[in-house]
């Protein structure tokens, strides 16, 4: 289980001995390869092993469990997905495992409890057998992908799709609203339920046009809602989103809505969102779109935006159906002005001009007659007058650069020059012009033609202006455009491969990101306006452009799933496993103008099952090579099915049929527990494991191992068991003899170890002792012998007195005498190193009576308390521990100014104790005795110097000594594998401690 990553870690920290899987050095090698594959692998994948179903998953699962991970990680998977287990997945699993077959599941709906609420989810999946070692279904292995947002967006565009088109069909704003509504309901998904209002053109009310998801004894809407009363009884909010002009979201819908005809569970929406329809030209409301928000699926921004999408779409096909009636009622007029005029004329031509004059004023489109070469105003109606914001009084006889000096340098005087100068008529289409009206300066948007007047000999005198303002017509276009370059940004942007493909010839109108970098591997400007098969003739072989020529006669949809698709990029030919889709566009004829493409590259998941595939051809290969001998024992009824090489393995005679009792009964009588216990443990646990020798008829040994895996009934009660058997007394052999030539070997090692580790220790401790002798011999054996030496030499050179002689013999002998207790106690310490002495059973109760009866004088006069423990009996050199003891205890007699009191206690150490201290040797038991005085102490400091030879802490005026005693004391007790240490406080008493094995 290396590698992994997050999920990795924690599979290699879990405490599978807890788990029915158990330890993983015995997972079957067919689990391993699953496992090993799915942490390497950056497509979600889990596997789920075994009776249990035990889920096993990849970090890249981890997005699709949510808050699950990793409470569930080695759980079983029917409490994983509790929620969707028996609808949707046991089945799924059923056929998996009874029926040894692979499942795909496309754009799978399923509810997931990985957030606050149920959440609606959309997958690719395949569930594939991953095949054991005996031949059956150990376990499950699913290579899946999360196709939520695919399925929004496509789910949504084809909403906002069919909204387009079929808006347009629409003759009245009401027909918009009811279409509109009728579209949303067919996505009770996005859409539980719609409502859409039409304002009234006072603004006063608003109008229940159509509702859609709401049953007949449902009446939440009402059909008239005022806006210009107090809003605070009205639950939508209507008026306030009307005032604000911003949308609202209502909570507690659920209150208020009590069933709707449609939806994904029983779980009521609790939300709505209130969009405001309004003017694309301007801020003006003309209607109220209510949403319901669908309960298993977060409001985000994209939700959101879909939503005000369908808004700005049914607000945009109004504003064209009014642009359109407002054109139809302008050409029935200019039509029966024509008409009315042409019959003026014919009946009074004498009345003429009047009639026209006053035909022209009544007209709605503006008319104008311009004038000589300046083109004064002869003639203007109040719709011209109007148009350009001025009055008859600022117009009528002015130049047209003095009534209007802003269209100066805007190319107008210059087209009424060319009118006049060619005597040809200039039609102007929305052209553009600014002009100073109603106290600001407006880009007016306006039809128009530019007539030459001519006079009887047909020279022009001046030009008659028909003009038409189309400002909110092309702000409406501009409008159209923009969401046009909405629904192209919503392509471009999209996280999934998609084009768009225009014409039967498929010349490449988008692209987005994701299809150049992923699959076409080239710039768009590469591809931009080309056909598809110039820049991929290697297409030209493969099914896709027939699939489209059929998509544009058809105007169907077609979708295919993990299609093999290659494709020759300048990285070189490359294979693909694709889902796609083609989805047909239509222009405003209803025809087929382009397609729609979604592309989502699935092929690392297809290989990753091909793989896994293949990981099971190479686990029965290797059954195959292992020689294993098979078996099939139905427990319940009796039933014992086996392979060829199982009954050679057992040496039983070969084609003819063989009861489960002659396989048991080849089991040598000796190792017929060893199989009962294994079986009796396998019909507890569920796995099956033991080696036994077989009693052949040869009297040879035969040596099998058996595994097995036990499966149980609903009740745990065991029906049946999968097994197999191999021959391993090659290996049992082969074990048996490298056992025991490293047994030998390690005897061999761990005595040359012992004896090279005791011998280097003597030499450490000969070299020590040698330098501590140079140092007695450099120093302390000389100074008596100096001062002998001296005091016979002033006693030999001088006459001395009685008294004087008397004295100097003195010093002689008293440095004598040092000398001889050095001497003494250096061929004692010398003694300490030698190993030929007998460890014997000691009572230490026995040592410390002796040296208190060698120091009773002492006690006595120094009134001094002896206090001690009960002491164990030890294995020990009696000589040396009477000499600790009585070391110890001289000095705590020695060094004291008070009446002294010693205390002597002993304890058995713990094992942990033992452990604790790395001095001592973990296995052995040790006993602690104490011995702890009042006397004057040493700084803690001096803790370790004091067991140095010849090291002394205080002046020989003030305490004699030879500074040995407490150097023979560690010695003694590292010839029993002890340890000494001492604690102490000056003038406050000192604690030696000592360690000794039992």
């Amino acid at each position: 289980m290396a590698g992994g990553g997050e999920v990795g870690q924690l599979l290699r920290a879990f405490d599978w001995s807890k788990s029915p899987l158990g330890d993983p050095d015995q997972w079957p090698q067919s689990l391993k390869t699953a496992v090993s594959i799915v942490l390497r692998s950056s497509y979600p994948m889990f596997i789920w092993w075994g009776p249990e179903l035990i889920n096993l998953h990849n970090d890249a699962y981890i997005p699709l469990m949510g808050r699950k991970h990793p409470a569930f990680l080695g759980k079983p998977a029917n409490e994983l997905w509790s929620e969707i287990w028996e609808e949707s997945l046991l089945p799924m699993k059923n056929l998996v495992f009874e029926q040894q077959e692979s499942i795909y599941g496309q754009d799978l709906m399923l509810l997931l409890e990985r957030k606050e609420f149920p959440e609606e989810g959309y997958f690719n999946f395949s569930y594939s057998p991953i095949i054991d070692e005996n031949g059956e279904v150990g376990g499950l292995f699913c290579a899946c992908h999360e196709e939520t947002n695919k399925v929004l967006q496509q789910r949504r565009l084809q909403t906002l799709n069919a909204l387009t088109s079929r808006v347009l069909s629409a003759k009245t704003k009401v027909d918009v609203g009811r279409i509109a509504i009728d579209i949303l309901g067919q996505n009770y998904k996005d859409i539980p339920f719609a409502a859409f209002y039409l304002i009234d053109p006072d603004g006063q009310e608003a109008q229940l046009i159509h509702c859609s998801g709401i049953v007949p004894e449902e009446n939440p809407f009402e059909k008239t809602v005022s806006l210009a009363d107090d809003a605070t009884g009205n639950f939508w909010q209507l008026k306030t989103v009307v005032e604000t002009g911003q949308p609202v979201r209502i909570q507690g819908v659920s209150n208020k809505i009590s069933k709707i005809v449609q939806s994904l569970t029983d779980r009521l929406p609790d939300s709505a969102f209130i969009v405001p329809v309004q003017k694309t030209s301007s801020e003006q409301r003309i209607g109220i779109l209510l949403v319901g928000l669908n309960p298993h699926r977060n409001f985000d921004t994209e939700y959101q935006h879909f939503v005000e999408q369908i808004g700005s779409q049914i607000a945009t096909a109004i504003d064209t159906i009014e642009r359109h009636e407002n054109e139809f009622k302008q050409a029935k007029q200019l039509a029966e002005i024509d008409r009315q005029a042409q019959l003026t004329i014919a009946q009074n031509r004498l009345k003429a001009e009047d009639h026209i004059r006053n035909v022209i004023n009544q007209a709605p489109v503006g008319i104008a007659v311009l004038q000589g070469t300046h083109f004064v105003f002869e003639a203007a109606n109040d719709a011209y007058l109007n148009l350009i914001g001025k009055s008859a009084e600022q117009t009528l006889g002015k130049a047209i650069l003095d009534a209007l000096p802003e269209i100066r340098n805007q190319g107008i005087l210059e087209l009424l020059n060319r009118v006049v100068e060619t005597g040809e008529p200039f039609f102007g289409n929305e052209f553009a012009v600014a002009l100073n009206r109603f106290g600001k300066t407006d880009i007016v948007y306006v039809n128009f033609v530019y007539q030459p007047l001519r006079e009887a000999d047909q020279s022009v005198s001046g030009i008659i202006v028909v003009a038409n303002e189309v400002t909110e017509l092309v702000k409406s276009k501009h409008a159209t455009q923009e969401s046009e370059r909405q629904f192209r940004n919503l392509v471009i942007q999209s996280p999934i491969a998609m084009a768009i493909f225009r014409g039967t010839d498929l010349i490449i109108e988008i692209a987005n990101e994701t299809m150049l970098k992923t699959l076409w591997k080239r710039p768009f400007s590469e591809v931009q306006g080309k056909k598809l098969l110039e820049i991929f003739p290697e297409l030209h072989d493969q099914p896709f452009p027939d699939l489209l020529t059929k998509v544009f006669k058809t105007g169907e949809s077609y979708t295919e799933k993990e299609a093999l698709a290659y494709v020759n990029t300048p990285e070189g030919m490359g294979k693909y496993y694709l889902d796609f889709e083609y989805a047909p566009l239509f222009g405003t004829d209803q025809t087929v103008s382009g397609i729609m493409v979604t592309v989502n590259d699935v092929t690392e998941k297809v290989e990753a099952r091909i793989t896994i595939y293949e990981a099971e051809q190479r686990s029965r290969l290797a059954v195959e090579a292992a020689e294993m001998g098979t078996y099939d024992w139905d427990i319940e009824h009796g039933l014992f099915k086996y392979s060829d090489r199982l009954v050679e393995i057992f040496g039983l005679a070969p084609n003819q049929p063989h009861q489960h009792s002659e396989f048991s009964g080849a089991i040598h009588p000796d190792d017929l527990p060893i199989r009962a216990k294994a079986h009796e443990e396998a019909f507890r646990t569920g796995r099956l494991h033991y080696e036994a020798r077989l009693a052949q008829p040869d009297h040879g040994v035969h040596w099998i191992r058996a595994i097995g895996k036990v499966i149980f009934d609903a009740q745990q009660k065991p029906v049946r068991l999968l097994g197999s058997a191999i021959d391993i007394t090659q290996q049992v052999v082969a074990r048996k003899n490298l056992e025991e030539i490293a047994e030998e070997l390690e005897k061999r090692v761990a005595e040359r170890t012992l004896e090279l580790r005791n011998t280097n220790a003597e030499l450490v401790r000969t070299n020590h002792e040698l330098e501590q002798f140079a140092y007695i011999a450099s120093h302390d054996l000389q100074e008596p012998l100096r001062k002998i030496q001296t005091f016979t030499e002033l006693l030999t050179d001088t006459a001395h007195d009685e008294e004087s002689s008397k004295h100097l013999l003195s010093k002689i002998s008293s440095s004598a005498q040092r000398m001889s207790a050095l001497i003494k106690d250096v061929l004692e310490y010398s003694r300490l190193s030698r190993t030929d002495e007998l460890f014997i059973k000691t009572d230490l109760n026995l040592i410390l009576a002796n040296v208190k009866t060698d120091f009773e004088l002492l006690i006595e006069q120094k009134k001094a308390v002896i206090i001690q423990d009960e002491l164990p009996i030890l294995n020990a050199i009696p000589q040396q521990l009477n000499q600790l003891f009585s070391n110890l205890i001289g000095n705590s007699l020695k060094f004291s100014e008070k009446n002294p009191e010693i205390r002597v206690s002993s304890t058995l150490l713990l094992p942990e104790e033992v452990r604790a201290m790395p001095n001592l040797q973990p296995d052995r038991a040790y006993v602690k005795l104490n011995f702890k005085d009042n006397g004057i102490g040493f700084d803690q400091q001096y803790a370790e110097q004091i067991f140095t030879i010849f090291h002394r802490l205080n002046g020989r005026k003030s305490y004699s000594g030879t500074g040995i005693g407490l150097a023979l004391c560690k010695k003694i007790v590292e010839n029993h594998q002890g340890l000494i240490t001492a604690e102490s406080e000056l003038n406050k008493g000192a604690s030696f401690t000592i360690y000794l094995p039992v």
